[in-house]
């Protein structure tokens, strides 16, 4: 394309930049929008960012639905347990057995239906990356003796769970570059081939501003592209995007594509053919989003070996396996200890085969925590390693950043469990002390069970 700068005016000798500017970007509106690449691009990546989004809002609408549906469930059975408490005292009914006692802290914190969620919440932007969540679950369930971590998606396709679902980070971090490519491997090299290059030459602008602005122009068009597709597949969608992280997103989503031109104009400026470009700039990429996420997490395993998951299962079982052997000691071992929370003398058929459970499920629970350690240490040094080579990998850092923003990454799933251990414990604080020295409930007592 030749760009004749003397036609400008009224300073045809010593053109203004931004005049220079207008007449880059009139030419190139007029050569693009002639090109399938531009149209091809305005079709599919539009239609690219609205299918994630679309996939991203069902699955948070899923999670909705779930903690929803659960919280419900259990106000329901509280309050269920409640008015059946209250018409016991008040002698207008009475319980049939020792498990269905209202009264009973068993019957509150450990039987049929009862026990307590905790749930990580969807964040404003959840519906950007899936994350983790496709292996790692987002809420569990907590009674007296077990912490259960839950996932309602547990069936899905292995294939899938391997391979990952399709969100925009995928769409953003993975294709958005191949459309830059498209769009800027050939800004001056095309120039060449076509013979136009000694034409340029001759005009009173240096072919370093028209590869700016060049490169300016293009750059605006993916931009605007990928800003309008989200802004408005998300208003459509109803998903959030007027708070502070959207506009930290969109920043990201600027450097991101700025980064990408940036490298396609390096690669122009080496006066190489469109064709060496095009490989090149596939390389990079290649580089960028393969090989490099491929050596950082083969160097983190040989570094930070972490034991496999056969070898966790078989240190579980013989845990519980040593645990069931050694019971009754373990039990007398824990009245020596603690006279205080034993009621002697007469008790309830259950009391004494439920106190042992209580002991040796906190011995059990003792001993894999310990035990954890020599499986979890490695993982985090090896989550450490490669959190401090991503930026080798900018597209590896921006995945990562954008999990962090959309509360789907590994870190934040990972503290459920934390979490979960401590409502566990919160709950026995309030459960087991009434238990062991056989207090039952009052209706009253009800507002005081603790909850996440």
């Amino acid at each position: 394309m030749v760009y004749d700068f003397n036609r400008l005016s009224p300073d045809r000798r010593k053109p203004q930049g931004a005049r220079i500017m207008k007449h880059v970007f009139r030419f190139e509106w007029l050569h693009t929008k002639n090109s399938g690449r531009f149209w091809v691009t305005a079709l599919m990546l539009p239609a690219l960012i609205g299918f994630s989004l679309y996939l991203g809002s069902e699955r948070v609408e899923q999670q909705h639905h779930t903690i929803q549906e659960l919280r419900t469930a259990e106000a329901s059975f509280y309050e269920g347990k409640k008015l059946e408490l209250q018409a016991i005292e008040r002698g207008e009914a009475e319980a049939d057995v020792w498990w269905q006692n209202p009264a009973n802290p068993l019957a509150l914190g450990q039987f049929r239906g009862s026990g307590k969620h905790v749930f990580l919440e969807p964040r404003p932007l959840a519906a950007l990356a899936a994350g983790q969540l496709d292996i790692r679950p987002y809420y569990g369930r907590v009674t007296m003796m077990d912490v259960q971590p839950l996932r309602d998606n547990a069936l899905e396709n292995p294939f899938i769970q391997a391979v990952g679902v399709f969100d925009f980070a995928f769409v953003l971090v993975w294709l958005v570059p191949l459309f830059v490519i498209v769009f800027g491997y050939n800004m001056l090299s095309s120039e060449r081939e076509l013979g136009t290059w000694a034409l340029l030459k001759s005009q009173p602008v240096s072919i370093h501003k028209i590869l700016v602005y060049k490169l300016i122009f293009r750059f605006l068009q993916i931009l605007l592209i990928v800003f309008l597709s989200l802004i408005l597949w998300a208003i459509f969608l109803g998903i959030n995007l007027f708070h502070t992280d959207s506009f930290l997103l969109l920043g990201a989503i600027t450097l991101y594509i700025l980064f990408w031109f940036a490298l396609c104009a390096l690669f122009n400026m080496l006066a190489t053919s469109s064709a060496v470009n095009a490989v090149s700039l596939a390389g990079i990429w290649v580089l960028f989003l393969l090989l490099i996420p491929s050596v950082i997490s083969m160097l983190a395993s040989a570094i930070h070996p972490v034991p496999s998951r056969a070898l966790w299962i078989t240190e579980q079982r013989a845990i519980q396996q040593a645990v069931e052997a050694e019971g009754d000691a373990l039990y007398d071992l824990w009245q020596a200890e603690h006279p205080e929370e034993f009621v002697e003398g007469e008790t309830p058929s259950f009391y004494q085969t439920w106190m042992q459970l209580f002991v040796t499920n906190s011995e059990t629970t003792r001993r894999e925590r310990v035990a954890a350690l020599y499986f979890s240490e490695p993982a985090e040094s090896q989550a450490a390693l490669v959190s401090s080579l991503r930026p080798l990998s900018p597209p590896m850092w921006l995945q990562s950043w954008l999990e962090r923003k959309a509360g789907t990454d590994a870190g934040r799933l990972k503290a459920l469990d934390a979490e979960l251990a401590d409502f566990q414990e919160e709950g026995n604080d309030f459960f087991l002390p009434r238990f062991q020295r056989l207090e039952f409930l009052s209706s009253e007592e009800y507002e005081l069970i603790p909850s996440p």
